[in-house]
């Protein structure tokens, strides 16, 4: 006769209940979509699981972002280093004071109001404020900056007190100081990025879940809030597919998520409402 010993049938019992609560948790990435049954069984369960899988669901959001960021950095490095390779950025070097650039040591780039020049031949000395009205002009000796906050000259020997002496702009060092700011960048999108899918949702969901609670309580008296949240978590997952196939169609507009995620939480609380109602007329302050 074989015997399992209490503790082992805990074991079994809880690593049983994690295995579960897995499931769960996954299925609320896909299950959303399609499932009714799964938004009623949602609203028997408890605030904390649905806070979690909000998480979850915020760490996957916040992840896909970054990524699609990091890869956006990634290729912008790859043309710094082809634009290097083609000649279109000069070397350049800030020593003691003095610039100098590879090449004929002349290279401008012109946008419409915007400049990005280097000379170092002296024949341009300053930027012409008439015809741009935002760019940079490296000199022999200076560095000339106008915006809208005015023209501004820098120079390079206060550089070279700052940061070091020489400064070398290369392709290798200027790489080199694109990934160290993509890196920033990427854990800004990363840490932001989840914040705003997880608490800001959050409180989206919550302000929004009032309106909902308020049309549900004119009929059903006494409806429990939290059902109401809980199924506006899962509601969300389905509408940020949806937004993101709009986005890549370009048919977005204002207002347009929370027409949506109004829509598919009206259907799927009304489905709720419809398995936890008990008799006709019956008021949820009467059963309990």
């Amino acid at each position: 006769m074989d015997y399992s010993s209490p503790i082992d049938d805990q074991k079994g019992q809880g690593t049983t209940s994690f295995i579960d609560q897995l499931i769960w948790l996954l299925k609320g990435f896909v299950y959303p979509i399609w499932s009714r049954p799964f938004y009623r069984d949602a609203a028997k369960k408890s605030m904390g699981a649905a806070l979690v899988f909000l998480l979850a669901f915020a760490a996957l959001q916040s992840l896909v972002s970054t990524f699609s960021v990091a890869l956006n950095l990634s290729q912008f490095s790859s043309e710094i280093e082809a634009a290097y390779l083609r000649g279109d950025i000069p070397d350049i070097s800030i020593e003691n004071g003095l610039a100098t650039a590879s090449g004929s040591g002349q290279y401008l780039i012109e946008n419409n109001r915007q400049i990005i020049a280097v000379d170092t031949t002296g024949a341009i000395r300053e930027i012409d404020t008439n015809r741009y009205s935002e760019g940079v002009l490296l000199t022999r000796n200076e560095i000339h900056l106008v915006n809208e906050d005015g023209y501004q000259v820098l120079q390079l020997s206060e550089l070279n007190q700052a940061f070091g002496n020489p400064i070398v702009l290369n392709s290798a060092t200027v790489t080199n100081l694109w990934s160290s700011i993509a890196l920033i960048i990427n854990l800004v999108i990363l840490g932001g990025g989840f914040l705003f899918y997880s608490l800001g949702r959050f409180i989206f969901l919550a302000l929004l879940g009032l309106l909902v609670w308020g049309a549900v309580s004119i009929n059903n008296k006494g409806f429990d809030f939290g059902k109401i949240l809980i199924t506006g978590i899962y509601a969300n997952v389905p509408t940020t597919y949806l937004m993101f196939i709009i986005r890549k169609v370009g048919g977005n507009f204002f207002g347009l998520r929370g027409i949506i995620l109004f829509v598919i939480w009206g259907i799927a609380i009304a489905y709720v409402l419809k398995g936890e109602r008990s008799l006709p007329g019956q008021s949820f302050d009467d059963r309990t």
